[in-house]
């Protein structure tokens, strides 16, 4: 996951039930899953990676995730999508 750092990724999706979608509907290529995240969120996000073909990427924190998405606040999810 590469960030400027003045502008989020146009192809990282945010959210736990937006990235759970893409991931069920098989358009998804990472899956970023912050390594700090509440064990329900990582539970529902790994079922639903099982299926795909989905890497999974657990290297950052919340913060770090938030950050990269360009948001102010802690990302437990993020996605980004098949081209």
């Amino acid at each position: 996951m590469k960030s400027d750092g003045h502008r989020p990724q146009r192809q990282l999706t945010v959210g736990l039930n937006s990235s759970l979608k893409l991931i069920r509907g098989g358009n998804a290529k990472t899956v970023y899953l912050a390594n700090d995240c509440a064990g329900h969120i990582r539970q529902a996000v790994m079922e639903a990676a099982a299926g795909s073909d989905a890497v999974i990427d657990e290297s950052k924190t919340m913060a770090q995730l938030g950050a990269a998405c360009g948001i102010d606040v802690g990302c437990a999810v993020c996605v980004s999508r098949k081209q």
